[in-house]
């Protein structure tokens, strides 16, 4: 922890640092498809890579560095809400959920049910830990976090059966948490965001009623897509073509299982009748232009969409707001596009 600390403090002292130290740091500006990376973001990226070792990573490994690197780049949790973590009754046994408070709510809130980023292998109720309690406040949602399973120690369709019960849980328990079953938002980052498309899909599939709203950030969408952003941002910080393989080999260990609609929802065929969407995409990242697939087919179904892309920022750009200003401004857009999608003035 006393690493991790020195670590943290060391990337804000440099994110801090004049732009004319932070150039010679970061080198030449880096550009992918006409637009520039944000040079805080460039700065960090660059003294990650410095940290890799050559050894071949495992999947060890790229669980605790990604944990390390969330720990040091994250802003810091706001204090106003109140959280407590407790386990639920899941497909797979006791199901870890972590739940936010607003600090002030007039009768029952909104709230959200949310699906945390790491490709279905990595991560967990620490990954979007701040941002849940940035969206709390902000928003006045009740944010209820879910820990599902992970890969490879439980494939595909482990972790979607985890997310749509939890959302179910989130139904049935609504009045006990003091909520407001008709605006119930699922949401989620990375993977998460996919697995939030999974359940607005699997909920008018069964013909039962649909979220509130689904807020996808940087959503991987198709598993079978290889060309356009997926080529150009291919060697992206921190998200790469090669991690998204590592991923998608322990996440479906049946190739034949990425043209499930259940794992790749931007192949659905019916869009019509999904929850109102808010959908970001980040400039530098491989999943982008299928973000944006998806948005346009989405509106192209009837549905109501907000969709914008943070042109100069990463994958996984919402942990990045110690260390980056225009990281932290994204997350405070987020923060309000949430509070709208929830009706919230």
């Amino acid at each position: 922890m006393v690493k991790i600390a020195v670590a943290r403090a060391a990337a804000r002292t440099t994110s801090r640092l004049p732009k004319r130290l932070l150039r010679r740091i970061a080198g030449e500006p880096l550009e992918i498809d006409g637009t520039t990376l944000d040079l805080q973001m460039q700065v960090f990226a660059t003294a990650a890579a410095k940290q890799q070792s050559g050894d071949t990573p495992t999947l060890e490994s790229i669980r605790e560095g990604f944990d390390a690197m969330v720990k040091i780049a994250s802003h810091d949790p706001v204090q106003t809400v109140s959280i407590h973590d407790r386990t639920i009754p899941g497909p797979g046994g006791d199901l870890p959920v972590r739940i936010y408070h607003p600090p002030t709510t007039a009768g029952a809130a909104p709230a959200i049910v949310w699906y945390h980023q790491g490709g279905y292998t990595i991560g967990g109720l620490e990954s979007d830990h701040a941002l849940c309690a940035t969206l709390a406040d902000r928003s006045g949602a009740v944010v209820v976090s879910v820990d599902y399973r992970l890969a490879p120690e439980h494939p595909f369709p482990a972790f979607i059966d985890d997310g749509v019960a939890a959302h179910q849980w989130v139904l049935d328990h609504a009045e006990g948490l003091g909520i407001d079953a008709a605006r119930i938002a699922v949401a989620g980052t990375s993977a998460g965001a996919t697995l939030s498309a999974v359940v607005c899909q699997q909920a008018r599939l069964r013909g039962t009623p649909q979220p509130v709203a689904q807020i996808l950030v940087y959503p991987g969408l198709d598993y079978t897509a290889s060309s356009g952003s997926r080529e150009t941002c291919a060697h992206t910080f921190p998200l790469s073509a090669a991690t998204l393989d590592f991923f998608a080999s322990q996440a479906l260990p049946d190739p034949t299982a990425a043209h499930d609609v259940r794992a790749s929802p931007g192949l659905a065929e019916e869009l019509w009748g999904l929850a109102p969407t808010v959908l970001i995409t980040a400039g530098f990242d491989p999943l982008r232009d299928e973000g944006l697939r998806y948005a346009a087919a989405l509106k192209q179904a009837g549905v109501s969409v907000v969709s914008r892309t943070e042109s100069s920022l990463t994958h996984s750009f919402t942990v990045f707001g110690g260390v980056s200003k225009e990281a932290r401004k994204a997350i405070e857009r987020l923060a309000d596009d949430v509070a709208r999608a929830l009706g919230v003035d």
